[in-house]
């Protein structure tokens, strides 16, 4: 396997001003045969971006793939408001140096297999609309989402943590600030917001299939038990309902979708853990049932890396949109 200079691949390496505070970075290639390449190599990433630039994961506001032109943008804030005290790059024409520098693994054995996705072109496409759209924040409890409880603790006392450093690492670092960020834009917006919550409502666990059972009785998920809670940092207000369910997907075992139909709510912005489990179960049900779903990508946790971007990739193939708060947040606000 050898490597490719992002910058001989590519027809236009550019950026630009996308307002005062932003900077658009446009890469077009000349064929889709290396569009479609480039885009496999999966080097694109936010976090790939972010450390690219030196900012804050959350300073990279788009990583999107454009089909019709072969291109690829990304959105970042601005590290310096234009025309503010220090600021260099008035047009913001210079930003994408750093780009020039990439080097993308590449086989030029196996260009001629490389195909575009079909499906790509049938995957959902909507925005967000505030009178159709609520929050669902998905199992924030103590027995999966703490470092100090319920799986945290259980793999703490068999010396173990090393296995759940990056689940709880991404979890306070980035998903809980994620939805932190979108509780706050729904709630000062009055949008809806809804909880799941996952475990037993029987301290014998009988009510939860055997698949569900032998993980919740490990780390004592079960009503009434700090485990069952949802984490203090994420607190429902009142008004905000916590459904209860047994099962990953919530329209399997709750009233999820009666609430749901009640609020006249067709579209579900989607948060929490696990990503490849009931985050995806409940969303997978959602789109089979007609709503439109958007997985929030920072604001959504696993208990590796492979995991959550495989849940990520599989979801937006058909079944909705995958992007990071920033984008729910703007087109929100956007309306």
């Amino acid at each position: 396997m050898t490597t490719r200079r992002l910058a001989d691949l590519a027809r236009v390496v550019r950026s630009k001003n996308a307002g005062p505070f932003e900077v658009t970075l446009d890469l077009i290639f000349p064929d889709r045969e290396t569009y479609e390449r480039v885009r496999r190599t999966g080097y694109f990433t936010r976090e790939r971006v972010a450390a690219l630039y030196r900012i804050p994961l959350d300073a990279v506001y788009d990583v999107v793939f454009f089909d019709p032109a072969f291109a690829l943008k990304l959105t970042i804030a601005r590290q310096r408001a234009q025309g503010s005290v220090g600021e260099s790059d008035t047009y913001g024409a210079q930003q994408h140096a750093p780009l020039l520098t990439v080097e993308l693994p590449w086989d030029d054995e196996g260009s001629a297999s490389v195909v575009a996705d079909y499906a790509q072109q049938f995957s959902p496409r909507f925005r967000l609309d505030p009178t159709r759209v609520a929050l669902v924040v998905v199992d924030m409890q103590y027995a999966s989402a703490s470092r100090g409880h319920g799986l945290g603790r259980f793999l703490s006392e068999r010396g173990r943590e090393a296995s759940g450093a990056y689940r709880f690492d991404r979890i306070e670092n980035v998903v809980v600030p994620t939805i932190q960020r979108l509780l706050e834009a729904f709630r000062r917006k009055g949008l809806r917001i809804v909880y799941l919550s996952v475990g037993s409502t029987l301290s014998d666990y009988s009510d939860l299939l055997p698949h569900m059972r032998g993980f919740a009785e490990a780390v004592g998920n079960t009503a009434g038990r700090k485990e069952h809670a949802i984490l203090d940092e994420l607190t429902p207000r009142p008004g905000e309902p916590v459904v209860e369910k047994t099962t990953m997907s919530a329209f399997h075992s709750s009233g999820f979708e009666r609430l749901l139909r009640a609020w006249d709510v067709t579209q579900l912005v989607l948060t929490g853990v696990s990503t490849n489990s009931c985050v995806e179960g409940t969303a997978r049900d959602a789109a089979d049932r007609g709503y439109e779903c958007l997985l929030v990508e920072d604001g959504c946790g696993a208990a590796t890396e492979r995991l959550h971007e495989a849940a990520c990739e599989n979801f937006r193939r058909l079944l909705g949109r995958v992007a990071p708060a920033a984008v729910v947040l703007r087109e929100l606000g956007a309306a």
